[in-house]
């Protein structure tokens, strides 16, 4: 039997890094706003002696070790389970900041939780620190510590309708964190009682329909000083209507929001002809 599933994303509606944890990693607070799913995955088991995992991606190229293989061996470590086929297609590309491959491990986990490792479940932050969000499957969520702390927001919120762009240029995370202790060397700007008080504020004032402007990022400073193109793009989704706008995660995506009611950003795909554009998603 094959199992299709289907495979979110995210976007960072506000993003504070407070400072290093003794275990590494950056202790951070974040609003998450789950996007509708754009990519997807086709599980087959395969049974047969000497078989093993297969893993075939379309689509964006994922270049390196594919986050899938590290679910498997989480799944692996719990006992004796089917080798699977796994079709992967991608559409967003890695290095944009849109969670895209914690979002295909969020799906095959939860899928082997529920299918080959029940009693055994695998946790998301065995495997990648945005990945506890897709595996609760919320679509708005606080997230802190190094993303493995989710509390969802239920399900009365507001409905977004998204554009996200994403430019011709990636950056991986462990660069934009470079950047970012490069340009805060005497500390992160707020602490986490500010931190945790702006996401809120944030998150009121979008259920609100209220403009917000430029979203909150300490992303945000460090990639517009290595990419001022990200100026022109922000003064284009404000003049298209969007009531918030921001950069996602550590980049490279930017993105604006719109109301439901509020009129569609038309003419953000006409105002786009910037070369260094690669893709533009419209997601309601």
């Amino acid at each position: 039997m094959i199992h299709c599933l289907q495979s979110a994303a995210k976007l960072n509606l506000s993003l504070r890094v407070l400072g290093r944890r003794n275990d590494g990693y950056h202790e951070l607070r974040s609003l998450f706003y789950a996007l509708p799913s754009v990519e997807s995955l086709t599980i087959e088991p395969v049974y047969g002696h000497n078989v093993k995992s297969e893993i075939y991606v379309s689509g964006e190229a994922v270049r390196g070790r594919n986050i899938l293989e590290d679910v498997l061996s989480a799944a692996g470590r719990r006992g004796d389970a089917p080798a699977l086929r796994i079709r992967l297609h991608k559409v967003l590309p890695p290095g944009s900041g849109l969670g895209g491959g914690s979002g295909n491990a969020g799906a095959l986990i939860s899928w082997l939780n529920a299918f080959l490792c029940k009693g055994r479940e695998i946790a998301g932050e065995e495997v990648g620190s945005d990945v506890p969000f897709f595996v609760k499957g919320e679509r708005w969520a606080l997230v802190g510590g190094r993303g493995e702390r989710v509390e969802p927001l239920g399900r009365d919120m507001p409905s977004l309708r998204t554009v996200v762009v994403v430019p011709s240029w990636s950056i991986s995370t462990a660069r934009a964190f470079s950047l970012l202790s490069a340009k805060f060397r005497s500390g992160f700007p707020l602490k986490e009682a500010e931190a945790e008080a702006e996401r809120r504020e944030v998150l009121e004032q979008l259920a609100e329909g209220r403009i917000l402007g430029l979203l909150p990022n300490d992303f945000c400073a460090v990639l517009l000083e290595e990419r001022p193109e990200y100026s022109d793009l922000f003064g284009l989704l404000r003049d298209s209507g969007a009531i918030a706008w921001g950069i996602t995660g550590s980049g490279s995506a930017a993105f604006g929001l719109y109301p439901e009611g509020r009129g569609f950003p038309g003419s953000v795909q006409a105002g786009c002809r910037m070369r260094w554009i690669r893709k533009i998603l419209y997601l309601e």
